[in-house]
C-alpha cells in the first residue's frame, strides 16, 4: 500500500531487454551499467537480479556505488568509471574492484600506494571527457607510449582497455567510425609490441544496436537495458519503470477560478480538478506545468497550473474518479520519450530524477 507515489520496476522487462541486447552480440561478454543507482531503478536490486541470471560484470560511477553493491553481496566484476582519489584507493583493493585509469600520472599516483590494483585504461578517442588523448592518427605514438608506461607499473593489474562513443546515437556515422578506427589502431599497435590488454570494449547502447561490426570483446548495456534505446530501432524494448501517484483531493471549480501558484491556469467554465500526490521534489519536473498529461483508465488528464513541490493538479472533468485512485505518470501507457522530447532532454535525466527517499519502489518478477 502506498500513500503518495509508487515506482514499479518490472524485472521481467529488464530481462527481456538485457537478453535482446545480448542476442545481437551473443559471442560477446556483457557489462550491465548500473551507475546512478541503475539509472534510477535501484542499483542493488537490478544487480542482484541480473547476477542471479548469469550477468557477471557491472559498471558504476564511483567508489561509493561500487561499495554499495559489494556490501549488498554482489560477487561479479565491478568497474568504476569515475576517478577514485589516491588516498581512497585502498578501498578499491579491499573490495576487489576495478578502477578506471585515465592517464599515466594518475596510474603512477595509484602505483605509489603499494597496493595491487585492478584497472581498465580509458582512451579518449573524441569524447573529450577523460582518458589518454588519441583523437587523430598523429596521436598514436604518444598514446601508445603512455599506455605502455601504465602497463609497466608493477602494482597496476591491467584487465582491460576501453573508449566511449560520443555520437553513436547521431545520424552522421563518420565520427563514430573515426573513433572506432582510432581505438583499433592503438590496440593493435600496443599488442604488436607484445603486451596483453585484457578486455577491449567501446560499444554502448546505441552502438550495440547500430554498429554490429564495431565491437570488441565486451559490450556495455546502459539506457537500452532499461527500455529506452537512444536510436530508432525495430527491436521491441519494454520500459522497465512505471510511476503511479494517488489522487489526494478533488474539487469543483467555477469560471474565474485559478489553479496553483501564480494562477497561471484560469478556469473558463465548470471543471473538476484532482490533486495528485507527486511534484518536483519527487522527480516530476516543474517544466510540465500546464504542459503534460497523466493517464487514468485510458483517459488523458491534462496537467493544469504549476507543478508544486509535492502535488500536481490535473483536469478530471466528466470522469468517475475518487480520492485514493492512482494515475500513471509515465510507463506502459504513457511514453517517457515523449516527455523527454517536450523538455528537450533525454530519458536518462527523467529516470535518474526519481527520488528514492520520497517514493515507494516495488520490484516485480514472474
Amino acid at each position: 500500500m502506498f500513500d503518495r507515489v509508487k515506482v514499479v520496476v518490472n524485472l521481467n522487462h529488464l530481462w527481456h531487454n538485457y537478453t535482446l541486447l545480448k542476442s545481437i552480440h551473443h559471442d560477446k561478454r556483457v557489462m550491465a551499467v548500473v551507475k546512478a543507482d541503475a539509472y534510477g531503478h535501484g542499483g542493488v536490486q537490478v544487480a542482484h537480479f541480473l547476477e542471479s541470471k548469469g550477468c557477471d560484470f557491472f559498471a558504476v560511477t564511483d567508489l561509493l556505488e561500487a561499495i554499495e553493491l559489494r556490501e549488498a553481496g554482489i560477487k561479479s566484476d565491478i568497474l568504476i568509471f569515475g576517478k577514485t582519489l589516491p588516498e581512497n584507493i585502498k578501498k578499491v583493493s579491499e573490495y576487489d574492484l576495478i578502477q578506471t585509469v585515465d592517464s599515466y600520472d594518475y596510474a603512477y599516483q595509484l602505483n605509489q600506494q603499494n597496493l595491487k590494483i585492478k584497472i581498465h585504461i580509458i582512451i579518449d578517442t573524441g569524447m573529450s571527457r577523460f582518458g589518454i588523448y588519441h583523437h587523430r592518427q598523429e596521436d598514436l605514438s604518444s598514446a601508445k607510449a603512455e599506455v605502455i608506461q601504465i602497463l609497466n607499473l608493477k602494482n597496476m593489474i591491467n584487465q582491460g582497455i576501453y573508449s566511449h562513443f560520443a555520437c553513436a546515437d547521431e545520424d552522421n556515422e563518420n565520427f563514430t567510425n573515426g573513433q572506432f578506427n582510432q581505438f583499433k589502431s592503438l590496440v593493435e599497435a600496443i599488442e604488436n609490441e607484445g603486451y596483453s590488454l585484457g578486455l577491449k570494449h567501446v560499444s554502448n547502447s546505441a552502438s550495440i544496436i547500430k554498429y554490429k561490426d564495431r565491437t570488441f570483446d565486451m559490450v556495455r548495456t546502459g539506457i537500452a537495458m532499461y527500455g529506452y534505446p537512444p536510436i530508432k530501432t525495430k527491436l521491441k524494448f519494454l520500459p522497465v519503470m512505471s510511476v503511479f501517484a494517488r489522487v489526494i483531493a478533488l474539487r469543483n471549480l467555477q469560471a474565474g477560478d485559478g489553479v496553483s501558484y501564480g494562477q497561471t491556469y484560469q478556469i473558463n467554465d465548470h471543471r473538476r480538478i484532482a490533486s495528485i500526490a507527486i511534484g518536483y521534489a519527487d522527480g516530476y519536473p516543474r517544466f510540465f506545468s500546464n504542459n503534460d498529461i497523466f493517464i487514468f483508465k485510458g483517459h488523458s488528464l491534462p496537467v493544469v497550473g504549476r507543478v508544486c513541490m509535492g502535488v500536481t493538479m490535473v483536469d478530471v472533468t466528466g470522469l468517475s474518479i475518487n480520492i485514493g485512485d492512482q494515475v500513471e505518470v509515465f510507463g506502459i501507457h504513457k511514453s517517457l520519450e515523449s516527455m523527454a522530447v517536450k523538455m528537450d532532454t533525454i530519458t536518462y535525466e527523467l529516470l535518474t530524477n526519481m527520488s528514492k527517499k520520497r517514493l515507494l519502489f516495488e520490484y516485480i518478477y514472474e
